[in-house]
């Protein structure tokens, strides 16, 4: 019995050597994936500390789709503060009929 038991310990030991070999060949073919970056472009580059107006009508277009919705602050990269003055300089400005609401895409 002694020595089933002493097998089967062998046997669990060589287990987890190739179980753990085989984890770091996973790593190592996998790691050159791991290491690029995605890199994400601002369609129009704002420092923190610039305000946005609704008189800017070519930024305002920069930041809206061809439809006329507002592009996510996760697209734009713009900070919480300027996507909040984004929208609402973009609603000011349609208000005032310097952007349209909804453009039409005609076939």
């Amino acid at each position: 019995m002694e020595n089933t038991f002493k097998n089967l310990k062998k046997e669990n030991a060589l287990k987890n050597r190739s179980t753990e070999n085989n984890g770091e060949k996973f790593k190592e073919k996998h790691r050159s994936k791991d290491n690029k970056k995605k890199v994400r472009r601002q369609p129009f580059k704002l420092k923190p500390t610039a305000t946005i107006d609704y008189k800017q009508v070519d930024i305002l277009l920069a930041f809206s789709t061809e439809h006329g919705k507002i592009k996510s602050r996760r697209s734009t990269n713009l900070t919480l503060k300027q996507q909040r003055q984004l929208s609402k300089s973009i609603k000011r400005a349609r208000y005032l009929h310097l952007l349209p609401f909804v453009t039409s895409v005609e076939n």
